[in-house]
């Protein structure tokens, strides 16, 4: 048998000083008071009766055992620390360890400076025993935990098709968009189903550290969850299946299967189309032909002088030469490896993998150019939302203005007004200049019978052209009034941003609404501009 010597434990506990006395094993020597005394000196513990000493060491029982009063001995204990997250969710405990003579750590102690501490809901008990167990000092250790409310939520659709097609996309080399993988015709057969309605999510309320309740929030909204054209709902009110074979998409929160036109090309073979569904064309479209689908529409080349119409996306997995003839009007989303004088008007967002040159383009969301080159030169560029490309206008230095800050509709109607103006101006000054030129023909002509037809006719065409400019340019004051209001109450939307990434070169100008910004003579690099309070803001 192993000997040992025997040992003993002087600590403060419950306002005693307490000794715990073991035995020794085999030869060991026992405990001698002289060694309890020593120690009660260093803790500068007076008035323990010796003869109290030497009961507790012969009966070395292993039991804590109080032998004085000694209430200076609590400040020897573990020294806790508590810190509360803001919302009252979590707790965490740091804890010093005890000095010379202080009382150990216990269960017990932790949870009473808990409780002391209000903490009274999701104390984790595993937590506190491995503090114990493992002597954990001196770190912080998250000690509880509040319960959150769970919000009523109502049952989420499921649905088993893209109803995002297109994002996220995949990306090629250099943050090019993948237009080949854009798969917008989600094809369904009869029967299939294409959409669920998920379970409910009932409202439980929450408690906090302190035992606070959470009210969760209730009456929430169902979701749109029906069938359109197409699909048909189950009697439970949670399945649609397709009731046709064709592109399945979401309008307006109803789902939808179309009819689908899938066809080569679109020329002289098969003429212009407009169609009630979806409409794909693998090859070209050529250079004079109409295209209209009130779903989307996906063209597989190139396309030139043609008008596109689309109630939903569009793609264009080539791009556009419009040759200022081509028109894409579009509902949703418009994809494009290119845009070249082209007129583009596009309710959703544009995204654009090359370039948008020498175009009119007027996008509802945001206008995004993602690839190698990722520019913009040329033309009027609108976006109710926010413009990121890498270059901004050309070393050729073309015109290039770009407009953001309002939305769709209002700059719609400032356009025209705008052009409005411009007509009734440019009439105002020509009739300005026709009257003039008869006033000094009158002045020319002698004052003899002959001519007396001459000036009747000349006094007929002045009477005629200051009626008209008369007419004209009350017309122009209208507009110009219009125009004013229109722009005073225009709302600046200070979430749209312009990021160029790389370069802005000279002859670019920018307009967040009456606001202007113009590119420095030898141009700038990667610039960001935006309106905060009211203010042109670059960085």
């Amino acid at each position: 048998m192993q000997s040992r010597d025997g040992q003993f434990q002087l600590f403060y506990r419950d306002n005693y000083a307490c000794l715990t006395v073991y035995p020794p094993e085999g030869s060991g020597r026992t405990v001698y008071p002289e060694d309890v005394i020593g120690r009660l000196k260093v803790l500068d513990l007076r008035g323990v009766r010796r003869q109290k000493i030497l009961e507790v060491i012969e009966e070395a029982a292993g039991e804590p055992v109080p032998i004085a009063l000694w209430p200076e001995g609590r400040k020897l204990g573990p020294k806790m620390n508590l810190e509360t997250s803001d919302d009252a969710m979590t707790a965490q405990i740091t804890i010093e360890p005890e000095r010379q003579g202080g009382e150990p750590l216990s269960a017990s102690m932790i949870k009473g400076f808990l409780q002391s501490c209000g903490i009274v809901f999701g104390i984790d008990r595993e937590i506190i025993n491995s503090i114990v167990l493992k002597k954990i000092y001196n770190q912080p250790v998250k000690i509880a935990f509040g319960c959150d409310a769970v919000d009523e939520r109502p049952p989420e659709p499921e649905y088993f098709f893209l109803t995002d097609r297109g994002k996220p996309f995949k990306e090629l080399e250099f943050e090019r968009i993948d237009l080949k993988e854009l798969n917008f015709i989600q094809n369904k057969k009869k029967g299939d189903i294409i959409a669920k309605l998920g379970a409910p999510v009932p409202a439980s309320d929450g408690t906090d550290i302190f035992g606070r309740k959470l009210l969760a929030s209730r009456g929430a909204v169902e979701p749109v969850f029906s069938a359109g054209e197409g699909s048909v709902m189950s009697e439970d009110g949670k399945t649609i299946t397709a009731t046709i074979d064709g592109n399945a998409r979401l309008d307006k929160g109803r789902v939808i299967v179309e009819p689908l036109i899938s066809v080569e090309d679109v020329d002289y073979s098969n003429g212009n189309m407009d169609f009630a569904g979806s409409l794909d064309v693998r090859g070209r479209i050529a250079d004079g032909f109409n295209i209209k689908a009130k779903g989307d529409i996906q063209i597989g080349k190139s396309v030139s002088r043609v008008s596109i119409t689309g109630g939903g996306d569009i793609i264009l997995k080539a791009g556009i030469t419009g040759n200022d003839e081509g028109i894409i009007v579009c509902e949703g989303d418009l994809y494009a490896r290119y845009i070249e004088s082209a007129s583009i008007l596009c309710r959703g967002t544009i995204y654009v993998e090359e370039a948008i040159m020498h175009s009119s383009v007027k996008a509802g969301g945001d206008i995004v150019l993602k690839g190698k080159r990722a520019e913009i030169f040329g033309g009027r560029i609108f976006s109710a939302g926010s413009i990121t490309c890498k270059k901004l206008g050309s070393i050729n230095e073309p015109l290039t203005e770009v407009f953001l800050g309002t939305d769709l509709d209002s700059y719609t109607a400032l356009e025209k007004l705008q052009q409005r103006v411009s007509e009734h101006s440019s009439k105002v000054d020509e009739l300005d200049l026709q009257i003039r030129q008869i006033k000094n023909a009158q002045k020319n002509l002698a004052a003899d019978d002959q001519k007396d037809i001459s000036k009747v006719k000349l006094e007929t065409a002045r009477t005629q052209l200051t009626n008209e400019f008369e007419i004209r340019n009350k017309m122009l004051s209208n507009a110009l009034r219009e125009l004013h209001d229109l722009k005073r109450d225009i709302i600046l939307n200070e979430e749209s941003v312009l990021s160029v990434e790389d370069r802005i070169f000279s002859k670019v100008h920018v307009y967040f609404s009456h606001l202007r910004w113009d590119s420095p003579g030898k141009g700038t690099g990667k610039t960001s501009l935006m309106v905060k309070k009211g203010k042109l803001l670059e960085k």
